[in-house]
């Protein structure tokens, strides 16, 4: 019981705090001036971009649109398929090691986001 009360004062706490930043965070914009306000939501808005589709590549084309300078990248990890070593080290310890490694192997690709279109893709 005060394992669940104790998760419930975290939650509430962590609740709290984000709703002060967010307050302090709106006092900060409304005290600038327009043309600074501005600049600050667009650096905003574009940093927001570069950690969900990675930074801007200006020599991709968009397969879909044909759109050029508008494509962001970034390295991803997709698991893909069973790994041979993994299942076969889960064999050996009992299953044990798969809840530490899993069984899949992991695949870095290129994933690839159109600003202009909304079209992604990964290669």
């Amino acid at each position: 019981m005060d394992f669940l009360v104790l998760i419930a004062v975290i939650l509430i706490v962590s609740v709290i705090i984000a709703i002060v930043a967010a307050m302090a965070e709106s006092e900060k914009v409304s005290a600038m001036a327009p043309e600074e306000r501005e600049s600050y939501l667009q650096a905003r808005q574009e940093s927001l971009l570069n950690m969900q589709h990675g930074q801007l590549n200006s020599a991709m084309i968009c397969p879909h649109c044909q759109s050029q300078g508008k494509i962001r990248t970034k390295v991803v990890d997709r698991k893909k398929g069973v790994s041979g070593g993994k299942a076969t080290a889960a064999l050996l310890t009992g299953g044990v090691s798969m809840f530490a490694t899993g069984l899949s192997r992991k695949e870095r690709l290129t994933q690839a986001h159109c600003s202009n279109c909304g079209n992604s893709w990964e290669f």
